[in-house]
């Protein structure tokens, strides 16, 4: 961001050790020989110059937002930077900036990659179809930063997007399309891998868009050995597809399936993911896909972990175990809430008193939470009666700032519900961490009697655990009375709609 006033020749930011290329066109003349790169130094550099693309973007909307309503000259030359255009140069006598020589350095790079003979059956078929398409056109310096950063390869498509991220928002989006049956037979045709250890559980279950399927899958099962460990966990096959809500899904039509297990070490203190492969995976661009798989421990979205990249594979096999440091004492929850609850009915005080049905919710503290990051918790419940979700009828506790079990002692009243209305209605309460511009949700709990219908109506939202069943259960049995609960806080609450 350029800074008022005017620097000096020596403050002037240029890059005059780098050969930059002194006509239109930096990927043709002067490129620099990135050849002794790493992989993961290609990644790095992408990222770099993806997050520089989107910055000299949102500066040039600044900058034409400024030359529409600003009429003195001098003030517009400081604020958008002009001043700074005209002493670069006076300096540098090219027009182009160190990312755009990286950037056509790196894609000569890869198209001189191309051109070598490919090392594996797959690549040189997948080199064939490139050349029967066509070479990509070369995209010039004006083009969009955008359409420059689809030419290259290797970089992360989450962390070049972090900053479109709803704080809000940090779970994994489920999207409900049904894998190829084609592509499904097709790629269990082969041997399939087995694990690396036999301390896995057998029981395997296939869950279609977040639900459980009606039988297991034989072909899955023999894939893990069967084992009395009590750290050992299900595996999992999810089919349906899944997609970070940062990722550039564009218009591709998400689906397949990825197979993994997950195993909890005592000894070590942790948590290991162990990702099998992945089946019927859909073609992101030109019939091809260069898949990894992404793991996260919620709420922290820090402990990030990620298998390497499988070039041009729709069926990739990764066998890769991720493992996350996690203590025995955080693995049966990410914290726990504690409320009571009471259900008064109509008329039951006397006198006609209450009019309706009261639903009242004490919320007293919550347990063994887990910070985002580094420090304390800044943190507030929030209820609703569903289906009624609307903003009127939320009601929050005050935030109680910089706390890992924070106290409430707050008193939520919900009125108009008979008997039968309960056994219809879902109270979820959240717990949300305050942040100065948006709130961050750290777990919830679903209070309901969990039949997965709501008047007649299949909704999402009733999908209450055995645990807040029983806590609902007995607030139906149990009327004019508190009832108390202690209940585990989901971060996997489905989407009310």
């Amino acid at each position: 961001m350029p800074q008022r006033g005017h620097p000096s020749q020596e403050g002037l930011w240029g890059l005059p050790s780098l050969p930059m290329a002194h006509g239109p066109k930096p990927e043709t003349e002067g490129l620099l020989d990135l050849s002794f790169l790493t992989e993961e130094e290609q990644e790095a550099i992408a990222g770099v110059l993806q997050r520089d693309a989107r910055l000299r973007q949102l500066e040039e909307g600044r900058v034409s937002k400024l030359r529409a309503s600003l009429a003195d000259p001098g003030q517009l030359k400081i604020l958008t930077g002009d001043w700074f255009q005209e002493a670069r140069s006076q300096r540098h006598h090219n027009a182009h900036f160190g990312s755009d020589l990286v950037r056509a350095s790196m894609r000569r790079k890869k198209s001189a990659r191309g051109d070598q003979a490919p090392g594996s059956d797959g690549e040189a078929e997948a080199a064939v179809k490139e050349k029967e398409e066509g070479p990509e056109p070369r995209l010039t310096i004006d083009e969009a930063p955008q359409e420059r950063l689809r030419e290259t390869e290797g970089s992360d498509p989450d962390e070049a997007s972090q900053a479109q991220e709803d704080p809000g928002q940090g779970d994994l989006l489920v999207c409900a399309e049904k894998a190829d049956p084609e592509l499904e037979s097709a790629s269990r045709g082969g041997q399939e891998p087995r694990p690396p250890q036999a301390q896995t559980k057998a029981e395997s279950q296939i869950l279609e868009n977040g639900e459980e399927a009606p039988g297991p899958d034989p072909s899955l099962d023999r894939m893990l050995s069967s084992s009395s460990s009590v750290s050992s966990l299900n595996s999992s096959t999810l089919s349906g597809s899944q997609m970070s809500l940062s990722g550039e899904a564009e218009a591709v039509q998400v689906r397949g399936s990825v197979h993994f297990a997950l195993h909890y070490e005592p000894g070590a203190s942790e948590l290991r993911v162990h990702v099998i492969q992945c089946q019927g995976l859909a073609a992101a661009r030109r019939r091809r896909s260069d898949p990894y798989v992404k793991s996260y421990l919620l709420p922290d979205k820090q402990s990030k972990r990620k298998t390497a990249v499988k070039k041009r594979n729709l069926n990739p096999v990764f066998n890769e175990t991720l493992r996350v440091p996690l203590s025995p004492d955080d693995l049966p929850s990410r914290g726990l809430l504690a409320l009571s609850l009471k259900y008064v009915p109509a008329g039951s005080e006397g006198a006609g008193l209450p009019p309706s049905g009261e639903l009242h919710f004490w919320v007293k503290e919550a347990r063994d939470l887990l910070p985002l990051r580094a420090g304390s918790l800044d943190t507030y419940v929030q209820c609703f009666v569903l289906p009624d979700d609307s903003r009127a009828s939320r009601q929050r506790t005050r935030v109680v700032r910089r706390s890992l079990r924070p106290v409430f002692n707050h008193t939520m009243v919900y009125d108009g519900f008979g008997p039968a209305d309960l056994r219809q209605a879902c109270a979820e309460l959240s717990l949300w961490d305050h942040g100065a511009l948006a709130s961050r949700q750290l777990g919830g709990t679903r209070l309901s009697l969990g039949t997965g219908s709501s008047y007649g109506l299949q909704v999402p939202w009733m999908d209450s655990t055995p645990e807040e069943k029983r806590l609902w259960q007995a607030l139906l049995e149990q009327p004019c009375e508190w009832v108390d609960g202690l209940l585990p806080l989901r971060t996997n609450l489905a989407p009310r709609t």
